[in-house]
């Protein structure tokens, strides 16, 4: 026979039981309610907007960085290319004067002038005017027999070696052997360039008597022709006036 307290028990089990199921019931419709009504999406669109982010800004950041590298590569490129363009139209500073070899020209008959003309130098090689062209030029017409033309080739040296590099300086042997003027160069310590002339370009030059001195333009015309002994004085002054050093 089963005790009246015991009954009680087993019915308000029952009922606790009966409401926690109910309870339960009622958690688990509303959880469906709240999915079905839209209540996780936020959540996950947050999510999603954050992962887009994040990559929008490392895209946005490898764009500014090649952005970047593609200016700078840009400003080099022009830059080099401006330098390019300076170097190939930047005109040559011409040769100083005593550089000059006329060895290195060849007679040009287009030329006008002292410039048309051709000579020999002591060595026998075959030299132009042509290669002074642009440069001012003295023309000192020697002998080895002619005292005037040795005692002023000194002279010569000496403005050589201080305006060689505004003036050139050219000795050529008029009506003289070959190896008589070559002992008198060696003799006078000459170091500008020499030649020979057999007659035809001292009278070319308007020479007239032993030693015979003649300045010539930059253009191959021939500004002054002098006969007689200079000293460095008077070659300075004459080189002064007709060249403007």
């Amino acid at each position: 026979m089963k005790s009246p307290g015991g009954a009680r028990w087993r019915a308000q089990l029952r009922g606790w039981r009966g409401g926690l199921f109910a309870l339960l019931g009622l958690y688990a419709l509303g959880a469906i309610v709240f999915l079905l009504a839209g209540g996780g999406q936020p959540a996950m669109t947050s999510l999603v907007a954050m992962e887009a982010e994040v990559e929008g800004g490392e895209a946005a950041a490898d764009a500014g960085q090649s952005s970047s590298v593609d200016v700078s590569s840009a400003d080099g490129a022009a830059t080099d290319a401006a330098a390019s363009v300076s170097t190939a139209t930047a005109p040559e500073p011409p040769p100083a004067c005593s550089d000059i070899d006329p060895v290195e020209h060849d007679v040009d008959a287009g030329l006008t002038g002292v410039h048309a003309l051709g000579f020999v130098t002591l060595e026998e090689q075959p030299a132009a005017f042509a290669g002074y062209e642009g440069c001012p030029l003295i023309v000192n017409f020697f002998a080895s027999w002619c005292v005037p033309c040795v005692t002023e080739m000194p002279d010569f040296e000496r403005f050589w070696n201080e305006y060689g590099t505004q003036v050139a300086v050219l000795g050529l042997a008029a009506n003289d052997r070959l190896e008589d003027a070559i002992a008198t160069v060696i003799d006078r310590g000459v170091t500008y360039p020499t030649g020979l002339d057999e007659g035809e370009l001292f009278i070319d030059f308007g020479g007239l008597g032993m030693p015979t001195t003649v300045f010539v333009s930059p253009e191959g015309q021939i500004l002054e022709t002098h006969s007689g002994l200079l000293t460095l004085d008077d070659i300075t002054t004459r080189a002064e006036e007709h060249f403007g050093l």
